[in-house]
């Protein structure tokens, strides 16, 4: 497509950083990909909405849907397959799906001698409501305590209401490292797989088609792993995937065209655990 002429186009989001962020990192990738489309298909300009306390995931696909949002990112599931147009490509390389977890300090040495998924599915364990991680724990008959927000986890733990709370292995280490009453166990995690991925509203084909293109770029000249190595790779190394015992579950909710992305885009534990055995199977 010719690189279009005068105003830029207009792009309405609401991705604030999360707790533990500094700046928002699917922003940084939507960023990435608009930039690298700027000779093909023209300028833009985000328009952010106002930052908000509490917002569920929920509503926020309600209002992808209404139009209020342009695009959202977002864990992929079958409920939201329909909220908007799909751009296949995970933002987080699947290590969203590899869930380290934290308890108490107090508790490290009794919590980290879980061996095996049986052991683990005793431990009463918690996700926040809104997050389809917790219907991926349901559906792998795990009894899970749904919480309304991430920011009361940790005061819940404290409060002895739950055994273990479930981060992603790209974001633990940044949340934790502010609460010094929890750790990030070391020797174990709850693996599934799992994409992360941008939503664009119905009305925006012409934004779908950009972000596609802008995938396709990034993906032959590696700046998003470079950009990806910037902003989280600190997280993924001090998590020691390859030296932790991986208990892996199924995730029914899971939409499969998903999982057919660039085999450059998966981290490499993440493809060569969870993904190649799954698309061999």
């Amino acid at each position: 497509m010719a690189a279009t002429k005068g105003e830029p186009v207009t792009v309405k989001h609401d991705m604030q950083p999360l707790q533990g962020e500094a700046d928002s990192f699917p922003l940084a990738v939507l960023t990435l990909l608009m930039d690298k489309t700027i000779a093909s298909y023209g300028p833009y300009q985000f328009e952010a909405l106002p930052p908000r306390d509490s917002i569920t995931q929920s509503r926020t696909m309600l209002e992808l849907r209404a139009g209020s949002l342009d695009v959202v990112a977002s864990m992929n599931s079958l409920a939201r397959e329909a909220d908007g147009i799909q751009v296949r490509g995970c933002l987080r390389r699947g290590l969203n799906g590899l869930r380290l977890p934290v308890c108490l300090a107090s508790r490290q040495a009794e919590l980290e001698g879980i061996k095996d998924l049986a052991q683990a599915k005793k431990l009463r364990v918690a996700q926040v409501s809104h997050w389809p991680d917790a219907t991926v724990l349901e559906r792998n008959a795990w009894p899970v305590q749904r919480i309304q927000r991430l920011g009361v986890f940790d005061a819940m733990l404290e409060l002895g209401r739950f055994d273990v709370f479930l981060l992603a292995s790209d974001e633990a280490f940044g949340i934790v490292q502010a609460l010094p009453k929890l750790v990030v166990l070391k020797q174990w995690l709850v693996a599934y797989p799992s994409t992360f991925a941008f939503m664009v509203n119905h009305a925006r084909p012409e934004l779908a088609e950009r972000l596609r293109h802008g995938w396709k770029l990034v993906q032959a000249d590696g700046s998003f792993e470079a950009l990806h190595d910037k902003a989280v790779g600190w997280q993924v190394r001090q998590a020691q995937l390859a030296e932790r015992r991986w208990l892996i579950l199924n995730n029914p909710d899971q939409p499969p065209p998903a999982l057919q992305q660039d085999a450059k885009l998966w981290h490499p534990l993440v493809r060569q655990r969870l993904i190649e055995p799954l698309l061999k199977g």
